[in-house]
């Protein structure tokens, strides 16, 4: 009842803006009005301040789809959380409403078809509407799991572009550079099982799981609830298996699961990046947003982290 008092509140708002002759907007990452000077007062002005937020929520473009406003408001560089999922609201709370937050969820969440065929294409299509936000930048970019390839490689595009990427955090996510050594087990059998039949084993379930997702793709007809999950981890792995990173110029703040399975101390980003920031977090990879000791870690380190960054830009 909330929200839809909340939404009814805007929306006669905008009715009272229209009778009045002015016109609002959203676009570039910003509301835009326009009408009779004469009604454009210093009273209508704060209302609209005060009502930023609400606006740009209403107002949010169609084409935008997978890319929310978490916190449209306040000031500052905004920041993009790519599939931080839960983690896209704990971060926004704790950085305060003076941080803009923007976070990407994944596709396929309606049991449609992902049709991306590569990290680097996925990542440029959420370019594009970032860029449709914020378009001049520098950018700060968070991403959490797979979201960090994409964050990544937004960066780099970014870069490529002349654009400034100051601020580039992943959350446990495992570089294509880091490639598992073939590991002794003691005997022949177990280094065999170990090394090539688990992974054989494990890669034709996951893709038995994922044809089975196909049959409902090509059918044209959505992916069942309870298969979704497994079509975008599945759809993930496959994409991630083929990319192959570029180096970014800049420094990484990145957070690992204590109980990572890569021998990587850096998930094998040091050899892609110029610095790496770690900061270690006790448990899981699925683990890293339950638990308030967990968060909290996240949050201090994040928020010293982009205050930081802040400083130097």
């Amino acid at each position: 009842m909330k929200t839809t008092d909340s939404v009814m509140a805007i929306i006669d708002f905008i009715e009272e803006l229209k009778s009045k002759g002015i016109d609002i907007s959203y676009s570039g990452g910003k509301l835009k009005y326009s009408g009779p000077e004469e009604n454009i007062t210093p009273e209508l002005l704060e209302k609209l301040k005060a009502n930023k937020g609400k606006l740009i929520k209403y107002l949010w473009p169609k084409e935008l789809d997978i890319l929310m406003p978490i916190n449209p408001e306040g000031s500052s560089i905004p920041l993009f959380v790519i599939h931080g999922d839960n983690g896209n609201y704990i971060i926004s709370d704790y950085l305060g409403p003076n941080q803009p937050v923007y976070g990407f969820f994944h596709p396929g969440s309606e049991g449609e078809a992902i049709p991306y065929k590569s990290v680097r294409q996925m990542a440029s299509v959420y370019l594009e509407k970032i860029v449709s936000v914020w378009p001049s930048g520098p950018y700060y970019l968070l991403g959490y799991s797979f979201g960090g390839l994409l964050a990544f490689d937004m960066a780099v595009q970014l870069q490529k572009m002349g654009k400034k990427v100051p601020f580039l955090v992943l959350i446990d996510t495992f570089s294509p550079m880091a490639k598992e050594p073939f590991r002794w087990e003691g005997s022949l059998f177990s280094t065999i099982r170990l090394n090539i039949l688990r992974p054989i084993r494990r890669g034709l379930k996951h893709k038995l799981m994922y044809w089975g997702c196909l049959s409902y793709v090509i059918r044209k007809k959505p992916v069942p609830v309870e298969k979704r999950s497994e079509y975008l981890r599945d759809k993930y792995i496959a994409l991630y298996k083929r990319y192959k990173p570029e180096k970014f110029k800049g420094d990484l703040l990145l957070f690992r699961a204590s109980q990572s399975s890569s021998s990587f101390k850096y998930l094998g980003w040091d050899m892609l990046v110029d610095n790496v920031h770690l900061i270690e977090i006790d448990g899981k990879h699925l683990d890293v947003f339950i638990g308030a000791e967990r968060t909290e870690l996240l949050r201090t380190e994040i928020a010293k982290y982009l205050s930081k960054v802040n400083e130097l830009n």
